[in-house]
């Protein structure tokens, strides 16, 4: 690995071993660069390294990879770029450095095209969050950042010497001092000189391999790490389910014999989902439900904390959801219903980017629901379910689902992703459900005749009993197929 271009003129009385220069004004550019790339590369990482579950359900988001891979980007990606970031902002192999700065714009690039090209709303998710669903399909502004960043990306591929970096420290320490007009005169002093150049060289080449080569395993080392510490944080408790609920299912309501599955997938934050459940899907399903045509799994995701203004209202309550299912099916049922109801007219729902609603009230509402146990308050307060909540939101990416609301009956999405889902929709796919679950149940056994058992008697036998269509033996004699 050498660095041929990464050098430039040195103060006087110092003669670069490679006399190859950027322009004068690059490596003053350079250092811009390198510090807005740096800065970049640092924001993106902090803002994926916090939650590393939610970050694997970005990458699923654009269904694009197999589930290893979208584990080993999600758990991978943030170390990369922290990495990424400090050897930019300390220029270090900066020329390779911004080559895999580039190689990551490309790539997201590529993503957010791809998910353009296929009509995908979610949010970039390239620089932290993102991955839920977006009101729109435009990526342009993405797009046009990305681009940017890869320009200047290119420019450090081609001028990768900047001032204030530790490369042109390493070109630095082995500069030959220049020979003076007087020992120029001596043939010996020249030959001398240009030995010790030319050793000074190859010790260079060397120098920057042996750093290049350190640097890139301690970059692979830190990645592999990272991924290691990354997936051991996003990893969820076996031991999650409960008596009516579990990672899989969400919550059970209604007779599990039922002919149809319904699976119905929603945030409490979620206004799209407040909008169904007011239009009178509630009411319509919990019908259904009574009339045991269908059972339901409320899976109650979280993933829209950042709209409570910072008080996780999402989180906390899904898992009070599941505290009132501890209870009973139909007192989540209830208090599900008064989450997505309104009081005086007023959503109980809180608006977007406002402060959510604290866990007293989340208790208050578990009274009107009719729990009054002291066990859903301590439920409530101390978070106990927030690992079946992170279960079920993590169980929900993988199937797919990377927006609210979302149904499915009887394993088939009703709708398109991104598409807003009517009560009519639903009605019609439990319909078409409930018809084919008529039409492929086994048939009733029929009835069919027996030949009548001989009689004996002294001296003589009875005759067999006419086995005529018109007169057969009694219906209550079937047999077994």
């Amino acid at each position: 690995m050498r660095f041929p271009e990464l050098t430039t003129r040195l103060p006087a009385r110092r003669e670069p071993v490679v006399r190859r220069e950027p322009p004068g004004w690059a490596g003053l550019v350079g250092v811009v660069v390198r510090v807005v790339l740096a800065a970049v590369w640092a924001w993106a990482a902090l803002a994926k390294i916090g939650d590393p579950r939610r970050f694997v359900q970005v990458v699923r988001a654009y269904d694009a990879t197999p589930e290893w891979l979208s584990k080993a980007i999600g758990y991978g990606l943030p170390s990369l770029e922290l990495v990424l970031a400090v050897l930019l902002l300390i220029g270090l192999i900066t020329r390779y450095a911004a080559a895999v700065s580039a190689v990551l714009l490309v790539v997201f690039l590529v993503g957010i095209i791809q998910a353009a090209a296929r009509g995908l709303e979610i949010q970039c998710g390239c620089f932290g969050g993102g991955g839920g669903p977006s009101t729109s399909t435009s990526y342009t502004l993405d797009i046009l950042r990305d681009l940017g960043l890869l320009v200047l990306s290119a420019f450090l591929i081609r001028w990768p010497l900047t001032r204030f970096s530790v490369d042109r420290a390493i070109i630095a320490s082995e500069m030959v001092p220049e020979l003076t007009p007087k020992q120029r005169k001596s043939e010996k002093n020249v030959r001398r000189y240009r030995a010790a150049v030319a050793a000074a060289e190859t010790e260079l080449r060397y120098k920057q391999r042996y750093v290049a080569a350190g640097t890139v395993v301690v970059l692979l080392l830190v990645t592999l790490i990272g991924a290691g510490v990354q997936s051991g944080r996003a990893s969820i408790s076996s031991d999650v389910d409960t008596t009516n609920a579990s990672a899989a299912t969400g919550v059970r309501v209604g007779n599990q014999q039922a002919p149809v599955l319904v699976d119905v997938y929603e945030d409490f934050q979620c206004p799209i989902c407040n909008d169904l459940e007011q239009s009178g899907l509630a009411t319509d399903l919990a019908a259904k439900v009574k009339a045991t045509n269908i059972r339901v799994n409320y899976h109650v995701m979280s993933f829209l904390d950042s709209l409570s203004n910072g008080n996780k209202y999402s989180s906390r309550a899904a898992n009070a959801g599941y505290c009132a299912a501890d209870e009973s099916p139909d007192a989540f049922q209830k208090f599900h219903d008064i989450l997505f109801g309104k009081s005086g007219g007023v959503n109980n729902q809180p608006a977007e980017g406002s402060k959510g609603k604290p866990d007293s009230q989340l208790t208050a509402w578990g009274k009107e629901a009719g729990i009054t146990s002291a066990a859903f308050s301590t439920c409530v307060t101390s978070n106990q379910h927030k690992d079946l909540v992170a279960a079920v939101t993590e169980a929900a990416s993988k199937r797919g689902v990377n927006g609210t609301p979302a149904v499915f009956v009887a394993g088939t999405r009703v709708g398109s992703e991104g598409d807003a889902v009517t009560v009519a929709q639903v009605d019609a796919a439990i319909s078409a459900a409930l018809a084919k679950a008529k039409s492929t149940a086994a048939p009733s056994p029929t009835p069919s005749a027996t030949p009548t058992s001989r009689a004996s008697t002294s001296g003589s036998t009875s005759k067999p009993a006419s086995t005529s269509p018109s007169r057969s033996a009694s219906p209550s004699a079937t047999t077994s197929k």
